[in-house]
């Protein structure tokens, strides 16, 4: 128990039962007696917390890794712009609430604002994708974020439910690295209808990944599809490939999660300058297309998967 908790507050965090606590403590003042550890009442077992689904979001998708720096927020933002190119209302949710970057690669930066409804919306890039991240409700997008797990996981929660996003084919959720907090939140209280995994051809990245795909069979959530980013840099000039990361491990995550390979996104210095600027929405190349192309095939999977849960 925490030194700023009383003992009747520790035992309600800790669903303990408060009689039995209290004549435990007594017996060990009176005597010294340490009482024998017991199971806790099954009653007393926290369970896993519903699925909330929010009235106008058809399909949630959680774009995970385990792994960082491997380009999730990229890959989120290219599936939403690709989608809504093809007529689809998209939103993206930024759950990585300590390291956020979606506002700045769409070059947003308005803060959530009220509408006629009298409740708060999220603002949208400059092709209508709503969006939010933790960034815009920061005074400065440079200030830390200093918060424990449950904060994290209680903002994430909030901007799924308290922010209204109008109507929505697909939303798509970026997670930050792990497998702790923030993702276990997004997998297990929101609705999500599947899982797209970004990983790099670097073996030790593969490795990370795997725990990933061991998270979402452990959790029930299906692996849709698998992007392999910085696959490779091609020589503008000779059109020679150079693999900077070593040969694609893609084939084996396909194996471990059943999921198809989408597309091997080379590094692509243009896309960063546009990233930077925050104009990912005007990025054209046929890697690209690939993606896209590839992700689309798989929304009657997401579909049928969110008519099951």
């Amino acid at each position: 128990m925490s030194t700023h908790e009383t003992i009747r507050q520790g035992a309600g965090v800790h669903r303990l039962d408060l009689e039995a606590l209290i004549a435990d403590l007594n017996n060990f003042i009176a005597d010294g007696t340490v009482p024998s550890p017991r199971e806790r009442p099954a009653s007393a077992k926290t369970p896993p917390p519903e699925r909330a689904r929010k009235p106008g979001i058809e399909h949630v998708v959680a774009i995970m890794s385990g792994k960082g720096g491997v380009g999730k927020s990229l890959v989120t933002a290219l599936l939403a712009v690709a989608l809504r190119k093809r007529g689809f209302n998209v939103g993206i949710l930024d759950a990585d609430i300590t390291g956020p970057s979606m506002a700045r690669m769409f070059g947003v930066s308005e803060r959530p604002y009220e509408g006629a409804d009298k409740k708060p919306h999220p603002p949208a890039t400059r092709t209508g994708i709503p969006i939010m991240s933790m960034n815009l409700i920061l005074d400065n997008e440079a200030d830390a974020v200093i918060w424990r797990g449950p904060m994290v996981s209680r903002a994430i929660q909030q901007f799924y439910t308290d922010l209204e996003w109008g109507k929505i084919d697909y939303l798509f959720i970026d997670l930050p690295p792990g497998t702790s907090d923030a993702p276990l939140t997004v997998l297990q209280a929101l609705p999500v209808s599947g899982v797209v995994l970004v990983t790099t051809p670097q073996g030790l990245t593969t490795m990370i990944v795997s725990k990933a795909v061991k998270l979402t069979q452990q959790l029930k959530v299906p692996v849709v599809g698998l992007v392999e980013n910085m696959s490779y840099f091609e020589d503008k000039e000779t059109g020679k490939r150079y693999e900077l990361f070593g040969e694609s491990k893609g084939v084996q995550l396909v194996v471990e999660s059943g999921a198809p390979l989408l597309a091997q996104l080379p590094i692509d210095p243009a896309l960063t300058q546009l990233c930077d600027a925050g104009r990912v929405e005007e990025y054209q190349s046929p890697d690209y297309d690939t993606l896209a192309q590839n992700f689309v095939k798989i929304l009657p999977a997401l579909t049928a998967q969110t008519k099951a849960s």
